[in-house]
């Protein structure tokens, strides 16, 4: 437990602070509570900020003070200014509501974790990665706008019988010629299209659509340019010295798969990779971490938490492209895992490829190196044992595999790995499994070297690839 604990819940027009700290003379006990409430100007944000200070004289300095704070919206951000020191900012879901929800028993629970020590410091953002945040949320919603309209266009359309669209989008050139053709009153003789054309009135609105996508579409084009000048303007951190933003970008979109969008989505989310201790943090950081519920040993659930949910998006975005390739790597690595279930499978291996871009895209931005593949052992297998398959998986299982010339398990388990036994007829999902099963208990796992430096896992790392988002 620490010296003292700092809650403070905030609103748009006032924070609730609320101080406890320990007695002079007391080590486990004796714990005082002093609580005040300001009003959200700057002035008062740092009168506030001085006030506890004085309270915690001799215990905490500017520079060293903690405290939890609610993530309410963006409203803490003042407060985070204002103050500075080591701030633990929680979610408010995550913060533990009591029975009662009042202001001043949220600063109390919040001021009660921090004594406690029970969330760790978060990471603050810089100016200038706010500044980009702000740049890049701006091209993220004029493209939202552009998609908006695209929609209502497929959406009216529809009402009047023309299908063309599943086939040709409205953003195509072959859409977009059909869809102003439709305005000037002809009916292209082309698949989808209605004979009927579309009423005069209909025609005008479509053509708002359209003129409204156009300057979404090219505002998001000239937000995307600012957020690029921005990047290669400034110098930005690394695992070890900041680096120019034109080295760093390259080097982000050495990864396979990763364009423009999806390197300028990492910089502007993540911001300094030393905020990651390894490669686990930064997958559940991108809500690529499997999460498993379990009760008496058992899985009950199993659930993917949310984490970051742009740079989800972007990651697996990219990792269906991979998915597309058959001939790189990753995107074999991919197909196998698709190949091994015999429902869901594609989700899961563009869950499976999204994790690997996320690892990979921190090993190149802290350690400023391009991608490489030279560290991946993707065609490197634990050995099975060589024994029959009916003694493995049963007589029944055997004579459903005879027939597809599968006598024993090495042979079995090698065309499981690459993914090729969900694509034939007569093996379903409860067969699947029970290979799973028998060969997590039967692998034989191969040492795993470890670093002598830091004393950790060697990491894999990674190349370029012509496929770009």
């Amino acid at each position: 437990m620490h010296p003292y604990g700092v809650g403070i819940d905030t609103h748009s027009k006032f924070i609730q602070v609320c101080i406890l700290f320990r007695t002079p003379g007391s080590d486990t006990g004796g714990i005082k509570r002093l609580e005040r409430t300001f009003l959200t100007t700057f002035s008062d944000l740092q009168r506030a900020h001085q006030w506890t200070l004085n309270v915690l004289a001799g215990l905490a300095e500017p520079e060293t003070l903690r405290y939890c704070i609610e993530s309410t919206g963006t409203y803490h951000c003042p407060v985070l200014i204002a103050w500075g020191g080591i701030p633990s900012v929680v979610n408010p879901l995550l913060a533990g509501p009591t029975r009662r929800k009042t202001d001043v028993l949220d600063a109390r629970l919040l001021a009660h974790h921090s004594i406690t020590g029970l969330w760790r410091s978060s990471f603050i953002a810089p100016p200038d990665l706010q500044q980009l945040r702000v740049l890049w949320a701006q091209r993220r919603e004029f493209a939202r706008e552009a998609t908006r309209c695209t929609n209502r266009i497929q959406n009216i359309i529809l009402r009047f019988g023309h299908t063309y669209a599943a086939r040709d989008p409205i953003r195509s050139t072959v859409g977009r010629s059909i869809t102003e053709s439709l305005l000037l009153g002809t009916a292209p003789n082309c698949p989808g299209v209605c004979p009927g054309g579309l009423p005069p009135e209909v025609a005008q609105v479509i053509a708002g659509l359209l003129s409204k996508y156009d300057t979404a579409k090219e505002a998001a084009h000239r937000a995307l340019v600012a957020a690029r000048n921005f990047i290669r303007s400034r110098n930005w951190p690394t695992g070890t010295t900041p680096m120019p933003g034109t080295n760093l970008l390259h080097l982000l979109l050495s990864v396979p798969a990763v364009g423009e969008v999806t390197a300028i989505t990492w910089l502007a989310e993540v911001g300094d990779p030393k905020r990651f201790d390894h490669a686990k943090q930064v997958s559940a950081f991108c809500g690529c971490d499997p999460s498993l519920k379990t009760s008496a040993g058992k899985v009950t659930s199993f659930t993917r938490r949310a984490g970051n949910i742009r740079l989800h998006s972007a990651l697996a975005a990219a990792a269906q492209v991979l998915m597309a390739s058959p001939s790189n790597p990753f995107g074999q690595y991919g197909r196998s895992i698709a190949g091994r279930h015999k429902k869901g499978g594609y989700k899961k291996a563009v869950g499976a490829l999204a994790r690997r871009l996320a690892i990979a895209l921190w090993h190149v931005h802290f350690k400023a190196e391009p991608f490489s593949f030279a560290g991946y052992k993707f065609h490197e297998q634990p050995p099975v044992p060589s024994v029959s398959i009916t003694a493995a998986l049963g007589s029944a299982v055997a004579r459903r595999l005879a027939p597809h010339g599968f006598q024993k398990m090495p042979d079995l388990v090698d065309a499981y790995r690459a993914g090729k036994l969900a694509q034939i007829s007569g093996i379903g999902g409860t067969t699947l499994d029970l290979i799973r099963e028998w060969l997590t208990a039967n692998a034989r796992q191969q040492p795993k070297q470890k670093d002598k430096q830091h004393g950790k896992k060697h990491t894999t790392k990674h190349p370029r690839s012509s496929d770009r988002r």
